[in-house]
């Protein structure tokens, strides 16, 4: 685990920290349930910065990071869940919107870029599709890193888990997203981030496979 939690955790890679729109007391502490802070990044790419599940308490830090980076060149949104800040930073800095479309094809809310399972995207960014409504996990080769919204959290020691039973399961429930998981196992994971739960750097690898036993 790195000293500090917000930031940049890698080079090029910037995490953030805020409260949970939807949060409330009786989340708190329910293995099924989140924590009120959650997570959201930035990533620094050839085309310039692009920011995963943004949700902005500061836009002036931001914006120094958009305007070290020559600009954002995309916001991406994980799943529609994580909506919350996409549509006013998409609006800041001009920049389109990618997501993976729902099974049935009517996007919960807007989107300029469909991506699909595999596809690669932004000059550093690879879709997986994990099932899950239109959620999508993001492979990112340049760092080693695997990056969920919610598939898999943490708990507050930093163990690594699929995300409850009681979440959005897929087609074939529990069994099929472990399945979908396991097939990230072939990738040179060195990272494993998540927006629940603590920062953790390293031990990619073992501990996806720990989190799938």
């Amino acid at each position: 685990m790195t000293g500090s939690s917000v930031g940049e955790i890698l080079t090029g890679l910037w995490r953030f920290e805020a409260l949970h729109p939807d949060w409330t007391e009786d989340e708190g502490g329910d293995e099924d349930g989140w924590e009120q802070s959650v997570a959201w990044w930035a990533i620094a790419t050839p085309r310039g910065l692009v920011l995963v599940d943004p949700l902005v308490s500061d836009f002036v830090e931001l914006d120094r990071i958009v305007g070290q980076c020559g600009g954002c060149a995309g916001v991406v949104r994980t799943c529609h869940w994580h909506q919350r800040s996409v549509a006013e930073a998409s609006d800041r800095y001009r920049a389109g919107v990618w997501a993976h479309p729902p099974p049935d094809g009517t996007p919960r809310h807007p989107l300029d870029h469909a991506v699909s399972d595999r596809e690669s995207f932004l000059e550093g960014f690879v879709a997986v599709d994990v099932e899950r409504a239109d959620e999508i996990a993001l492979w990112l080769p340049g760092h080693g890193t695997l990056l969920f919204g919610d598939a898999m959290i943490r708990r507050q020691g930093g163990e690594l888990r699929v995300c409850p039973d009681s979440w959005t399961q897929p087609k074939g429930g529990p069994a099929r997203l472990r399945a979908v998981l396991a097939s990230l196992a072939d990738l040179p994971v060195e990272h494993v981030l998540v927006a629940h739960g603590p920062l953790v750097l390293g031990d990619g690898l073992a501990s996806l496979h720990a989190a799938l036993r």
